[in-house]
């Protein structure tokens, strides 16, 4: 159970920041409109996030999933910015 939450906690508030800054580039001018309406965004998905680690069957599945999805959002995120 602690392993779980951990991973909800840990791996949970980059992903959420990384989800943000993605939702972020994706609107016009690079959201500097919708910066603090997003930053209110945050806390609620990384709660989100937090509650999610605990329907994964045990911690290693949690920490794996979290991880990957992590990887992959800031991969999206560093080929945004380099390639675009």
């Amino acid at each position: 159970m602690i392993g779980r939450c951990l991973a909800g906690v840990l791996l949970g508030f980059p992903l959420a920041a990384l989800i943000l800054r993605l939702l972020l580039r994706a609107l016009p001018g690079g959201g500097t409109d919708w910066l603090i309406p997003v930053l209110i965004l945050f806390f609620p998905l990384w709660i989100t996030l937090m509650i999610g680690a605990y329907a994964f069957r045990n911690a290693t599945r949690a920490w794996l999933t979290f991880g990957g999805a992590n990887v992959v959002a800031l991969l999206v995120v560093w080929l945004t910015a380099h390639v675009a």
